[in-house]
């Protein structure tokens, strides 16, 4: 009978090892990486698209250090080719929220979600409501 109780109590600590769930990482953390625009909306309107103003864009979150990293945001137009925005971001303490700002540029914050390979940035720059989702790459 002891025998039993010992081998039972093995198979229960191991499933309690095996099934213990991974630490849960920050969304902070999840903006991280390099992500890929699939919707870019202004004032509601889509600007992200083959006969639209935007044809593509990847916007490179690095590695975050406390609360802040670098970023690229490359972007290719429909007409004037292509631009490659290098600068830095902050997020807040929440980690909803982030400020990206271009190297000699004007700062822009955005509400964030990661959802899995999904983000999405919202927010408003000179009246302009942004609404943008990217998957990761």
């Amino acid at each position: 009978m002891n025998a039993m109780r010992i081998v039972g109590l093995g198979l229960w600590l191991t499933l309690m090892v095996a099934c213990k769930k991974e630490d849960d990482v920050s969304p902070c953390l999840q903006l991280e990486g390099t992500w890929t625009c699939q919707s870019w909306k202004e004032d509601g309107q889509e600007f992200l698209g083959d006969t639209a103003f935007i044809t593509s864009t990847v916007l490179t979150f690095k590695e975050l250090t406390d609360d802040q990293g670098d970023n690229t945001w490359d972007i290719m137009y429909q007409i004037g080719g292509s631009e490659s925005i290098i600068g830095a971001y902050v997020v807040n303490a929440d980690c909803d929220e982030v400020v990206i700002t271009p190297k000699g540029g004007a700062a822009s914050t955005y509400a964030f979600t990661v959802d899995g390979d999904q983000l999405t940035l919202s927010g408003s720059n000179n009246g302009i409501l942004f609404d943008m989702a990217f998957g990761k790459q």
